[in-house]
């Protein structure tokens, strides 16, 4: 989905190990990768704020300035 010119997915973390696959990815990306839910928004290439998102959110999105479908294709739903 592409909203404000930039790509937004919703995304399922169910593990621990789904979370650090995730964030090894977002920070191989040149450009920003966030987490969305509502007006929240954490940065994707943090441990700990995507943790936190996967335990406390109950929707994710990842949302980038470029289209990111085939970086994070394995968590998208």
């Amino acid at each position: 989905m592409i909203c404000n010119n930039k790509y937004m997915y919703k995304i399922e973390l169910v593990t621990t190990a789904d979370v650090l696959e995730f964030v090894r990815i977002a920070t191989k990306c040149s450009y920003h990768v966030w987490l969305v839910n509502g007006n929240r928004r954490l940065n994707a290439k943090s441990v700990l704020g995507v943790t936190m998102a996967r335990v406390s959110w109950d929707e994710i999105y990842v949302e980038a300035d470029f289209n990111c479908y085939f970086e994070f294709e394995k968590f998208i739903r």
